[in-house]
């Protein structure tokens, strides 16, 4: 679980340990709960599992979707998890008991994502269908429907205190929405050479003052979304055909970003150089998906591999990560 190319002491994942999600398709998300007591995984396979994050233990699968599942999101206080699927439902389920308490109709595509709120009380999806929902969680309603694009959304993300939406589409293009009025406020496309490429991920710093998209052209940038400009590019790791999720790793001293990659590695960069720090070997098969709490890191891969690392700061000792 090292790599050669770069300097051991520069390194700031260490490797924790691993284990298999056994699912019967590909695995498609992972998530951290934020108590920092689980990790949900879930697949095309209709199913959720469930692992305790201090060893890896299985806990259960969550049952009940009848196609693929894309994507799942915790409450804020880690008791429900909601999740997107290829069958057009979202489903919102209990983990102490394991049962799904309500399904929401409406999109009339596969829902690719889905976002829990910091209150727990809304509920934000995007589907293929090209419109962001807006849930009202307590009564599965929907509250409001945004024509966000002209083609398949395939990232949704809120910033920090909710009342912005972004979403990231295929359509090459990143919106920025009111959550409140559900009005677009601001559109984000990056064309040098006259070709824009499709969006595949979004995630708000945490700050809410910058944005991360991921391209499939190979390419993360770092958005002042208030200024209309990339401020920051990183590239090195593959993504030409699948969405490979990054996230900022935030410390006093050394702010970072990690990211899969098509080619089956974590790769880190140094948010400021936009150097690489880190490239991980972990799986034979596309690292989808990266999350981070406290300084534990997750990836998964298609296979459904998960590798736990933990992060230190580029000098010696932990890193203190600010969440």
């Amino acid at each position: 679980m090292t790599t050669s190319e770069y300097d051991a002491k520069s390194s700031v994942l260490k490797f924790h340990f691993n284990l298999k999600t056994n699912h019967s398709n590909h695995s498609s998300t992972v998530e951290i709960s934020p108590d920092g007591r689980y990790i949900a995984t879930s697949s095309s396979d209709k199913t959720i599992k469930l692992f305790k994050l201090s060893d890896g233990s299985f806990i259960r699968s969550l049952n009940g979707h009848s196609k693929g599942i894309s994507s799942v999101s915790w409450s804020p206080d880690s008791r429900h998890i909601a999740s997107a699927s290829d069958d057009k439902t979202i489903k919102i389920w209990d983990i102490e008991y394991g049962e799904c308490i309500k399904t929401l109709r409406g999109h009339t595509y596969h829902v690719t994502c889905v976002q829990f709120n910091f209150k727990g009380n809304l509920l934000i999806s995007g589907s293929a269908d090209e419109a962001i929902r807006i849930w009202d969680v307590l009564n599965g309603k929907c509250l409001k429907i945004l024509s966000a694009h002209s083609e398949p959304i395939e990232s949704i993300d809120l910033c920090w205190d909710g009342t912005i939406i972004a979403s990231g589409s295929y359509d090459g293009l990143i919106r920025l929405f009111d959550t409140e009025t559900g009005q677009c406020v601001k559109t984000l496309i990056y064309d040098k050479g006259g070709s824009s490429f499709p969006v595949s991920y979004v995630k708000f710093s945490p700050n809410g003052r910058y944005l991360l998209a991921t391209t499939l052209d190979n390419t993360i940038r770092l958005w002042d979304y208030n200024n209309n400009r990339v401020v920051k590019t990183f590239q090195g790791a593959s993504f030409e055909k699948y969405t490979c999720s990054s996230r900022f790793i935030p410390s006093l001293k050394t702010p970072l970003i990690v990211s899969g990659s098509e080619s089956g590695e974590v790769f880190v960069w140094n948010l400021n150089s936009k150097s690489i720090t880190d490239v991980i070997k972990v799986s034979d098969s596309p690292v989808l998906h990266v999350d981070i709490i406290g300084n534990i890191l997750v990836s998964l891969s298609m296979d459904g591999d998960i590798n736990v690392f933990k992060v230190k700061e580029l000098n010696e000792g932990e890193m203190d990560i600010d969440q």
